[in-house]
C-alpha cells in the first residue's frame, strides 16, 4: 500500500523537541507498525546539485528538433511568429512544470509523473502514461538519428546517409558491451 493511502494511525511524524522543530523538514515517515524510519516510502534519494539540475534543464530545452524544425517556421512565418509561438510554448511548459513540482512536493515518489497520474486520476491512466512515455522515448531515438543525418548532410555531401545510423548502432553496442563487462 502506498504511503499516502495509509491512515494516520499507521504513519505519523514524531517531533522530539517542545516547539516541534528539531531540524527535520517534516518529511520523515515513522511507521509505527514496522518501526522503520525512512526519508520517504520509496527510499528516494535527492542528491542532485543546483548545477546538475540547471544542466538537465538546458539539455532538455535545447534539442535537435529546435535546429531542424526552426527553419521552416522562420521561412514561412518570420521571426515574430517564432517568438510568439515559443513564448506561448514556454508559458504552457512552465505551468505544467509548476503542477508537477507541486504534486512531487506533496507526494515525493520515485517514478515521477507516471506514478502521480496513477495516484491522482486512475491506475489505468498511470499505466497508459507509462506506455506513452516508453513509446515516445523509443521513437525519439530514430528521430534523433534522422535529424543528425539531416544536419550533417547540410554541411557536407561526403557523408553517406547510411553511415550515421550504422555509427550510432555500433557505438550503442560498444557502450552496452562495455557496461556489461564492467559489472
Amino acid at each position: 500500500m502506498p504511503f499516502w493511502e495509509k491512515g494516520p494511525s499507521e504513519k505519523e511524524y514524531v517531533s522530539h523537541s517542545p516547539d516541534g522543530h528539531d531540524g527535520h523538514d517534516g518529511h520523515d515517515i515513522v511507521n509505527l507498525q514496522d518501526g522503520e524510519i525512512a526519508e520517504n516510502a520509496d527510499m528516494l534519494q535527492r542528491r542532485l546539485s543546483n548545477r546538475q539540475i540547471q544542466l538537465i534543464a538546458i539539455g532538455g530545452s535545447i534539442g535537435t528538433a529546435l535546429f531542424v524544425s526552426i527553419g521552416g517556421g522562420l521561412h514561412y512565418g518570420g521571426p515574430g511568429s517564432l517568438f510568439i509561438a515559443y513564448t506561448i510554448y514556454a508559458c504552457m511548459l512552465a505551468l505544467v512544470n509548476n503542477c508537477i513540482a507541486e504534486m512531487t512536493t506533496q507526494y515525493p515518489v520515485s517514478g515521477g509523473f507516471i506514478r502521480l497520474a496513477g495516484h491522482f486520476v486512475d491506475d489505468a491512466l498511470g499505466t497508459m502514461a507509462g506506455w506513452n512515455f516508453f513509446i515516445y522515448e523509443a521513437l525519439l531515438i530514430p528521430f534523433e538519428i534522422t535529424a543528425l543525418t539531416l544536419v550533417l548532410g547540410f554541411w557536407s555531401d561526403n557523408i553517406p546517409g547510411w553511415a550515421i545510423p550504422v555509427a550510432c548502432i555500433v557505438s550503442s553496442c560498444v557502450h552496452v558491451r562495455s557496461r556489461l563487462s564492467s559489472s
